[in-house]
């Protein structure tokens, strides 16, 4: 383990939940880092299978890391339980079933060597189908997410990179791909809604209230994708749900921005959240309640100009998004 000059702490968070599978691999993983987390915090999201016992008893003597054992409330109340007991002054959160490189916390470390008063740190991640799924599918790589920056840069406010991310098509909301300064998040009382999908409405609002962002294309995270699951994963109404309180909060965010670049890319996630509905809606033919179709038709209207906008950028996704308003209003009617 190496030995490096710390100005600042850090402290990860990792809701648990049924993922006693993937637990070992993935904790170890933030242990075997060449620099140590000051804290890791594991809330054990009220799995009803043996994940909590295990963290117990192969992280539970650890004096760094604490074990939390709640209710469960969903993956943003735990990542929110997480943040209220951390003491770091910077947090990362990392999902139970993927893995990280070993040099995210020196690297982090290193960087504030230089940028002493970063609020947010983001980074590039791959994927990996999981050698471990009980599948016959043989894996096309080609379907494997890609989340990479092509930059390296250092922005004043969390609103430059935001537009300079979003203008580059890298704007990923995934919080497992940013260290945030803790700071930020008390001041601005910036914690998760409880719902599915938490991440698309929780990154912009921290990028927008966030001082000096470092970018790099550098490589930490590696998150598991099973195969078959990109394009058949099973959705629910509270998928859909999920994505329209996370529109509420941009649409929220557009009306108060000040600057027209930063109004323009936060319509352009509400259409990409518009576009998730649409093809969950498609996909796995859901039979949504009056209310979630009552929302959704009033989005799609709301931002019909916009999309008229997107048409003439990219047919397709204006076609996905038309034909699954037409589809929904006409269950509806």
């Amino acid at each position: 383990m190496n030995e490096i000059d710390k100005t600042a702490t850090l402290s990860i968070v990792i809701p648990v939940y049924n993922v006693s599978k993937y637990l070992i691999l993935a904790v170890d993983s933030v242990l075997e880092q060449t620099v140590q987390a000051d804290e890791i915090i594991i809330v054990n999201d009220g799995s009803t299978d043996d994940s909590g016992e295990l963290a117990e008893k192969h992280y539970g003597h650890l004096s760094h890391v604490k074990i939390i054992h709640t209710q469960n409330q969903g993956l943003g109340e735990a990542r929110n339980v997480g943040t209220r007991a951390a003491t770091g002054d910077y947090i990362y959160y990392f999902d139970s079933d993927d893995l990280l490189f070993p040099g995210l916390v020196e690297d982090f470390f290193q960087v504030l060597q230089t940028e002493p008063d970063v609020d947010v740190f983001a980074f590039s991640a791959e994927s990996f189908f999981d050698p471990l799924a009980e599948t016959v599918e043989v894996p096309d790589k080609a379907r494997l997410p890609v989340y990479r920056r092509a930059a390296e840069s250092v922005f004043s406010t969390g609103e430059e990179a935001f537009n300079d991310l979003s203008l580059r098509q890298v704007f990923y909301p995934n919080a497992w791909l940013y260290v945030y300064a803790r700071r930020v998040q008390v001041e601005n009382q910036l914690f998760f809604q409880p719902i599915i999908h938490e991440d698309e409405e929780f990154t912009p609002r921290m990028f927008l209230v966030a001082g000096k962002t470092v970018v790099t294309d550098r490589i930490y995270f590696k998150r598991r994708v099973r195969p078959g699951s990109i394009m058949n994963t099973a959705h629910s109404e509270k998928n859909i749900t999920g994505y329209l309180c996370s529109i509420d909060t941009l649409e929220s965010l557009a009306m108060s921005a000040k600057n027209e670049t930063t109004r323009s890319n936060l319509k352009q996630r509400i259409i990409l959240n518009i576009i998730n509905i649409t093809l969950m809606k498609k996909s796995s033919d859901l039979q949504l309640s009056a209310e979630t179709r009552r929302r959704y038709n009033a989005i799609c209207d709301k931002h019909a100009n916009f999309m008229s906008k997107v048409a003439g950028v990219n047919f397709f996704l204006y076609r996905v998004i038309r034909f699954g308003l037409r589809k929904i209003k006409q269950v509806a009617s």
